[in-house]
């Protein structure tokens, strides 16, 4: 294969997006193995019949757990050093955890809450990222530790449950604790530890200790609820049952279903067969209501409470802040209210109508209204479901779908059986999607938003689910061929036959449509190559980075005016500008903002490559992060000679060329043509002696089109033309850099140091300030402990990067004509896009991808 390692990568996330569902087929598998012997109705009627002292303590426990919850925010905060006030800190955790604990990925979903609340405070997104690892540990210690002392003090009871010897029962719970007791000591010890490559600071003795205490006392209360719903005389020991809840949970968190939702249910029954099935499958519906439904529900209410209220100032503050806010949340909560709103309609069409209102709407709506109505509706839910992704993706065109769909949904399910209750959801559903449509601005196509392994993988796990439940409320139909043809007012399992044929059917199609649909290829009006305005915005450049505009490579972004242009390519979702804006520099800022606003239009990540730091304020305040690439060396020309004892190494290097009969010249653009077929003859001895091929974006690559615009530096040995290069210079001759450097076999030794140290002299007398010799990439890096971690990972490769690129040798080069170095940035998005956009970058320099993995 041309390909193994991007064939592996791709494998690996359809393992990981298959995973979940897998685990989710499993635990469906399990359920249904143990509840197959007992009706689903008395597991209902088990938890229906919990007496209201029992309901009681499990609220009261419950809450008592919620708010102990906020002690995990509390010990973060005061790990990273914040002080946040109490009132505020409760509101949030609480908030945090309560979606966190229903939803997939709830570290992620929790951080993202817990810097929608803390950024106000003066918390950074790395700070909340801190205090989410931190919180992790904390949890991950205390389950540890819980379920290690329940192994350990109940080694003869865990090894029943778990169906394992009691020695093995005892060696595992040792292991657990153990590691919980290593951890601390670790993590007592103050100040910076080195681990591995990575500093990082302990938590000290105080917080080490009372991480694994808060997570062990989270553990047993949310245990507790779950305890005191079981059925009286269970026979099972607290200690027992804890190391059950923990082993049950862990598996809930592991398996990145939503909320941990049957795996942690198939757990629980397959520890614990000693209690009824129904019985225990009763207690574990009320407490799934108790401490996940009633939480969120509070949750969402008040999260929607406090982003109103505090808003009520001002009219024309309150409006402001609607905008921003519908900005950043609308899309997140929109997509999570259309996915309830479609697995409600899927699930709706799955389960049976209720008889008495069956009965009154046949009066008014004929049986065929009513039949079609049942499969809109599941038609509608299959297709909500997935354009709930597409919103969050802010696409303009899944807004106007999913409205009207959201209005069909709400006729099919009054037509379907009076569903008053789900209509009244829906409509709940539409309003906020109203109320937000600003926030829905792409333009882009449906077909383009290219769903991923995880999303296809979530849908049909609903999908699968949604019928299992269907099969399961309908089990004691009598299944047969002709059940599929039968149209009747009580034919409820005949609908859900046929409801669940039109999702998975309607679902596939829509997803083959996306999958075998045209390729995203982004078209921009004004990225048209338009030679004259070009000349126009460099006419006020200062920089000589400016002139690889002139390669025709890449797409240009300019002011209404013409007199400003930002130069930029697309690599996959990556938008990436060269430098930063060109011409007029009182332009540069809206022209910024336009590009930015313009990338986030088409669902790409603005980025800046090879930024100077005169202007980083301007990237700053788009809300980006900075990365230092390396430096950018820079001799001053008005100073620069061969004379001296600094000067002497190169002075000696100048004279041996020379000697050997070497002459340079300067070679006008007018001139150059005449030349090109002996340039070309270097460049392709150049290219094949280096077994490389022509790089790309950042630099020039030689054709004839694209050299004859510059003034070419040229070499010459006995007459004949071995070495050149094209000069980048700037109308106003601040500088003055090569770009194309390119020298053939017969070159005497030292050509290129020849070449430079005549350019410099050819600066200096044609007036040129600065005479620019590139980047040393990853050089004057950061090298304290401290030092963020891309600064440790840059140095590491520039150390023993050796084997793939030269980094030292080439700083060791450059510095030899004793430059003064400037640093250079990547500015981008923070977070988990920059991976993404260096490999970009990197394809995007290479020419390809095949060329960039090809030596």
């Amino acid at each position: 294969m041309s390909f193994p390692a991007q064939w592996s990568l791709a494998r690996a996330r359809w393992l990981t997006a298959i995973l979940p569902v897998a685990l989710l087929a499993a635990a469906i598998f399990i359920l249904h193995r143990e509840l197959s012997a007992q009706q689903l109705d008395k597991a209902l009627q088990a938890a229906k019949g919990l007496s209201v002292a029992t309901l009681v303590m499990a609220v009261a426990l419950t809450v008592v757990n919620y708010l102990l919850l906020s002690a995990y925010d509390f010990l973060g905060l005061r790990y990273i050093g914040k002080h946040i006030g109490r009132g505020r800190t409760v509101l949030t955790a609480f908030i945090a955890y309560a979606f966190s604990h229903s939803l997939s990925f709830g570290a992620l979903t929790g951080a993202a809450i817990r810097y929608r609340f803390y950024a106000s405070d003066g918390l950074a997104a790395s700070d909340v990222a801190v205090l989410t690892v931190f919180n992790s540990m904390t949890l991950a210690t205390g389950f540890l530790l819980g379920a290690g002392l329940s192994l350990t003090f109940a080694p003869i009871q865990m090894a029943a449950v778990l169906h394992i010897h009691e020695m093995w029962v005892s060696t595992l719970g040792a292991v657990m604790v153990a590691s919980v007791a290593g951890y601390v000591t670790i993590a007592a010890r103050d100040g910076v530890q080195r681990i591995w490559r990575w500093s990082v600071r302990t938590p000290g003795p105080r917080l080490a200790l009372e991480q694994p205490a808060l997570g062990l006392l989270d553990l047993m209360l949310a245990g507790a609820v779950l305890w005191s719903l079981l059925p009286a005389q269970h026979g099972i020991g607290f200690a027992t049952f804890t190391g059950v809840y923990a082993i049950a949970v862990m598996a809930g968190i592991l398996s990145h279903v939503p909320g941990g939702i049957g795996v942690f249910e198939s757990v629980v029954l397959l520890l614990l067969p000693q209690i009824p099935a129904h019985s225990l499958a009763g207690a574990l519906i009320a407490y799934r209501i108790i401490y996940y439904v009633a939480p969120l529900t509070i949750a969402g209410l008040l999260f929607g409470a406090r982003e109103f209220t505090g808003q009520r100032a001002r009219l024309i503050v309150m409006k402001r802040a609607a905008e921003l806010v519908a900005r950043s949340i609308v899309p997140l909560v929109a997509t999570l209210v259309v996915a309830l709103a479609a697995v409600v309609l899927l699930l709706s069409g799955a389960t049976p109508g209720i008889d008495s209102r069956l009965a009154t709407l046949s009066q008014v709506v004929p049986l065929a209204v009513l039949e079609l109505s049942h499969l809109a509706g599941s038609a509608i839910g299959v297709t909500l479901l997935i354009l709930a992704r597409a919103l969050y993706r802010r696409v303009r065109a899944a807004y106007h779908i999913t409205f009207w769909l959201l209005l069909g949904g709400i006729a099919a399910s009054l037509l379907k059986g009076g569903d008053f209750e789900e209509a009244i959801l829906l409509a709940a559903v539409l309003g906020f999607l109203y109320l937000g449509r600003d926030a829905f601005y792409r333009s882009s196509s449906l077909l383009y938003e290219r769903f991923t392994p995880v999303w296809i993988a979530t849908v049909a796990a609903v999908l699968i689910l949604v019928t299992v439940v269907g099969f399961v409320t309908h089990r004691q139909a009598a299944y047969s061929s002709d059940l599929w043809w039968t149209f009747a007012l009580e034919g409820d399992a005949s609908r859900m036959l046929r409801a669940s044929l039109v999702a998975a059917t309607v679902g596939s199609a829509i997803l083959l449509a996306n999958l075998l649909g045209p390729p995203h290829s982004v078209v921009i009006a004004n990225s048209d190559f338009n030679i004259e305005r070009v000349r126009g915005a460099l006419g006020q450049a200062d920089a000589s980075l400016a002139q690889a505009v002139l390669a025709g490579d890449k797409r240009l972004l300019m002011s209404d005016s013409g007199r400003s242009l930002i130069m930029y390519q697309i690599a996959r979702r990556s938008w990436v500008a060269l430098g930063g804006p060109v011409g007029a520099r009182a332009e540069h800022e809206a022209l910024v903002w336009k590009f930015r606003e313009l990338s986030d239009r088409h669902g790409g990540s603005a980025a800046f490559y090879q930024v100077g730091p005169q202007r980083l304020a301007l990237y700053v305040d788009l809300g980006m992060a900075t990365l230092k690439l390396g430096e950018e060396g820079r001799v001053a020309l008005e100073d620069f000679s061969l004379d001296g004892s600094a000067r002497a190494e190169l002075r000696q290097a100048h004279r041996r060329v020379a000697r050997v009969g070497a002459t340079f010249e300067v070679v006008s653009p007018e001139k150059s043509n005449v030349l090109l077929p002996e340039l070309r003859a270097i460049s392709d001895a150049w290219l094949a002696d280096k077994a490389t091929a022509e790089k790309r974006f950042s630099v020039g690559s030689f054709t004839a089109a694209y050299v004859s615009q510059f003034p070419i530096a040229l070499v010459r040995h006995a007459g004949k033309p071995v070495a050149f290069a094209n000069l980048w210079t700037t109308p106003g001759r601040e500088e003055l850099s090569v770009d194309l450097m390119r020298f053939g076999a017969d070159a005497p030794h030292g050509t290129m140091d020849f070449l430079f140290t005549e350019l410099m002299l050819w600066g200096r007398a044609e007036r040129y300030g600065w005479f620019n010799l590139g980047m040393a990439p990853l050089s004057g890096l950061a090298t304290h402990s401290l030092a963020p971690t891309w600064h440790q990972l840059g140095n590491f490769i520039y150390r023993h990067g050796e084997h793939f690129y030269n980094f030292e040798g080439l700083r060791r080069y450059k510095a030899k004509f004793h430059p003064q170095w400037e640093p250079r940035y990547l500015v981008a998005p923070d977070g988990f896009a920059l991976p993404r956009i260096f490999t970009d970058i990197a394809v995007l320099i290479a020419g390809g991808l095949k060329q960039l993995v090809s030596k």
